[in-house]
C-alpha cells in the first residue's frame, strides 16, 4: 500500500516515544545495578535480563496501543503473518548488547513503524542519559533531552573540507578496508578509516558529539545483524537532513521474509556528501 500523504503519524510517534522510555528506563535499572545476567542465544550473540525485559515492556505498550499491528522484535520470535500486515512495528529492545555488558554507555533503544516496505516513525533513546532522537516520515526529526524537544538538523560538511568517513566493526571489516581505504583518501582522509565498534546512531551526529560525517559499510550478500538494527535510525538521518541507503544508493527496505539488508551501507550528514561518497564507493562494488 501507499503511505497516505495526508496521514499524520503523531500518535505512533508518541506511542513509540512512551514504549522507548519505560524500556530505557528498565535498562538503566539494570545497568545502575550492575545484576543483568548473561546468556548467549543460538546465533552465538549475547542476551541480558535487560535485552529481555525491555522487549517485553515495549510489545506491552505497543500490543495494547495498537493490536492490529504486526511486531518484529530482535528477542522475540518472528511470527511471518507479519508478512501480510499493513503495518509492522521493528524493534531492537537493546541496541548494543555486548556495549552494555563491557558497560561503555553505548546501548539504545530501537523502534520503527514500517508501512510499505519503509519506516515511517523511528525513535531512538539513549538510556543511560535518556536523550531521544525522534522522526516521523515527511514530517522532520527531532531530539528531546530532559523533557525539552527540538527539531534535529544534522549540520552539512563545508564545502572543500575532508569527510570524515568511519566504518563499523559490524559491516565488512576486515575484508572492506583496502578497497574503503582508497574511498576514504578519495574524500580527503589518510590511510584507514576510523573503525567504530557499534552502528551508525543519530545521536553520533549531534553537534556535540559530531566526529564524523559518513559511515561507509561494503559487505557481500546480507549483513550481520537485522532490519531492527537499521530501520529506527535510517528514517531519522532522512528526516535530519542526512542520506541514509545501501553502497548503491538505493533505500532498504524492512519487513521482508528474511528480515535482513543487503547492500552494504552508505550512510552522510548530507546529499552532497552522500554522493561523493557513492562516487568513491561505485569502483570498489562487486557486480552481480
Amino acid at each position: 500500500m501507499e503511505v497516505p500523504a495526508d496521514f499524520n503519524w503523531n500518535q505512533e510517534l508518541e506511542t513509540a516515544v512512551e514504549a522507548a522510555r519505560e524500556a530505557g528506563a528498565i535498562i538503566k535499572r539494570f545497568y545502575d545495578r550492575v545484576d543483568a545476567a548473561l546468556y548467549t542465544k543460538s546465533d552465538g550473540s549475547p542476551v541480558t535480563d535487560a535485552d529481555l525485559a525491555a522487549d517485553a515492556a515495549i510489545r506491552a505498550v505497543l500490543r495494547e496501543r495498537f493490536p492490529g499491528d504486526a511486531l518484529l522484535t530482535e528477542e522475540s520470535g518472528d511470527d511471518l503473518a507479519r508478512l501480510s500486515a499493513e503495518r509492522c512495528w521493528i524493534v531492537d529492545p537493546l541496541d548494543g548488547t555486548d556495549q552494555f555488558v563491557a558497560r561503555t554507555g553505548q546501548f539504545d533503544v530501537f523502534i520503527a513503524l514500517i508501512v510499505a516496505g519503509r519506516p515511517v516513525v523511528g525513535v531512538a533513546l539513549h538510556p543511560p542519559s535518556g536523550l531521544i532522537c525522534l522522526a516521523a516520515a515527511g514530517v522532520g526529526a527531532w531530539v528531546e533531552r530532559e523533557g525539552r524537544r527540538e527539531p534535529l538538523v544534522f549540520a552539512p560538511v563545508e564545502r572543500g573540507m575532508p569527510v570524515r568517513l568511519v566504518t563499523s566493526v559490524w559491516y565488512g571489516v576486515p575484508d572492506s578496508l583496502p578497497a574503503l581505504t582508497r574511498v576514504n583518501e578519495e574524500l580527503g582522509g589518510e590511510g584507514e578509516p576510523p573503525i567504530i565498534r557499534t552502528g551508525l546512531n543519530p545521536r553520533d551526529w549531534l553537534k556535540e558529539h559530531r566526529t564524523h560525517d559518513a559511515l561507509a559499510g561494503l559487505v557481500p550478500g546480507v549483513m550481520s545483524g537485522g532490519e531492527w538494527d537499521l530501520a529506527a535510525p535510517d528514517l531519522i538521518v532522512n528526516e535530519a537532513g542526512g542520506v541514509y541507503t545501501d553502497a548503491r544508493g538505493t533505500l532498504h527496505r524492512y519487513n521482508k521474509p528474511d528480515p535482513r539488508n543487503g547492500g552494504g551501507l552508505a550512510i552522510a550528514v548530507d546529499s552532497v556528501t552522500h554522493q561523493r561518497l557513492l562516487t568513491a564507493l561505485a569502483p570498489h562494488l562487486v557486480t552481480t
